[in-house]
């Protein structure tokens, strides 16, 4: 992925949730229930939520877990391309087998499974580790607020996908309004407020990165070589 498209492809993302949110409301539930019988099919129509509750849930449950998974994978893409430009940054304990290295067969190929096996690692941990990843490794920081944000999202998608859409307790120990087993609520509003901080983070950590990592650095004084030293030097006449 050409790093100059990671921020634009999250963005454009993002952004094609905002209409997918516009469909939780109440008058597209009715709009639907209303004309179900000539846009589903039977066996559909028998599935579909009998409660705006139901279907309000789903809907912004679906947009929160889309939209963190394209964070995410913003991040992971941001961590490669940050290798692939530093790759002296890559930690010197981690090892590659013997096997690896061979079926890689070039340079390029032996450094790309050196950064996807460090960007397993590190994905594999809690958002919480994620942005202390970024913050002492990368030294790319992440406002607080923002920060916390994105964490409470993670713990929400987490009890999601993870605990049938009931609070945890690593999230109850974030978020005070619930208790453990409680229903995870999310309503339009909500959705929104989380890829707003998700945007302006992202935003952030690319204009750090790009000025860190990926802008040309300049040429030292003094250390620029004439067209005559880049040429060699003119032999005497003999």
């Amino acid at each position: 992925m050409d790093r100059e498209n990671l921020l634009d492809r999250l963005i454009s993302q993002l952004d094609t949730l905002i209409p997918f949110l516009e469909i939780s409301r109440r008058n597209v539930f009715r709009l639907l229930r209303a004309k179900g019988y000539v846009w589903f099919y039977p066996a559909q129509r028998n599935t579909f939520p009998k409660t705006y509750e139901v279907y309000q849930k789903q809907v912004c449950h679906s947009a929160l877990l889309l939209g963190f998974s394209y964070f995410e994978a913003f991040l992971a893409d941001l961590v490669r391309q940050i290798y692939l430009c530093n790759p002296k940054m890559l930690p010197s304990e981690k090892q590659l087998k013997f096997e690896e290295i061979l079926a890689a067969r070039t340079y390029e190929g032996v450094l790309n499974g050196m950064i996807e096996k460090e960007v397993m690692a590190v994905f594999y941990k809690s958002m919480e580790d994620i942005c202390e990843y970024f913050r002492s490794k990368l030294k790319l920081e992440l406002r607080k607020g923002e920060r916390d944000c994105v964490v409470v999202a993670s713990l929400l998608r987490n009890c999601i996908v993870h605990n049938n859409g009931r609070a945890g307790s690593r999230l109850i120990r974030r978020v005070t309004d619930y208790r453990e087993g409680d229903e995870i609520f999310l309503d339009e509003a909500a959705a929104h407020e989380y890829g707003i901080s998700i945007r302006s983070l992202a935003r952030d950590l690319y204009g750090q990165a790009t000025k860190r990592y990926f802008r040309a650095k300049p040429i030292a004084k003094g250390k620029q070589r004439s067209p005559r030293m880049r040429a060699g030097r003119r032999r005497s006449p003999s």
